[in-house]
């Protein structure tokens, strides 16, 4: 078959001589062949006519790509939850693990201040319980050099008011 279609001449392409005019192609009516033959067709006046807009995607083209960017909007957004959620998830471990560590130090300190504890450590140093609750009065002049030996001294220590000046200061204030 491929060297019959070989073998066939090409089709010749006729041309028109230079200079030539292209007669308008005529159209008969019916039986008024005659005298339509002789009159030449007059041609309608030219016009612009509007330009057909091609459209570059069809409507199937435009929803599936529509579709397609939702899909990926959606998975987009759910990797984004799932990676908030993760995190999420460490931060409450890690809150949970403070909460459980903040309730043993807790716990610590209150062993450590609990009554038992205290005299057990007390009676490992040497100490004993005392047998009466009787207080010691410092005299004065022993406040006042430890006082001076220190550095510093409250002025009220070191000018101390009148008798009477304590007795006018507590009716001013006792009286309505």
């Amino acid at each position: 078959m491929a060297t019959a279609v070989s073998m066939r001449p090409a089709p010749v392409r006729l041309r028109r001589p230079a200079g030539s005019i292209v007669q308008p192609a005529r159209r008969y009516q019916g039986r008024e062949k005659s005298s339509t033959q002789s009159q030449p067709i007059e041609r309608p006046d030219l016009r612009l006519v509007e330009q057909v807009r091609v459209k570059r995607f069809s409507m199937v083209t435009t929803v599936l790509i529509a579709i397609a960017t939702i899909l990926t909007s959606i998975v987009v957004f759910q990797t984004v939850i799932a990676e908030q959620q993760l995190r999420l998830d460490k931060i409450t471990t890690d809150v949970r693990l403070a909460r459980f560590h903040y309730d043993e130090l807790r716990q610590q300190r209150a062993e450590l201040r609990a009554p038992d504890y205290l005299r057990e450590q007390a009676m490992l140093l040497g100490m004993s319980q005392g047998l009466s609750t009787k207080f010691e009065e410092i005299p004065a002049d022993v406040v006042a050099s430890v006082m001076a030996a220190t550095g510093g001294m409250d002025k009220e220590i070191l000018n101390p008011p009148m008798l009477e000046d304590l007795a006018s200061k507590t009716m001013k204030i006792a009286r309505p």
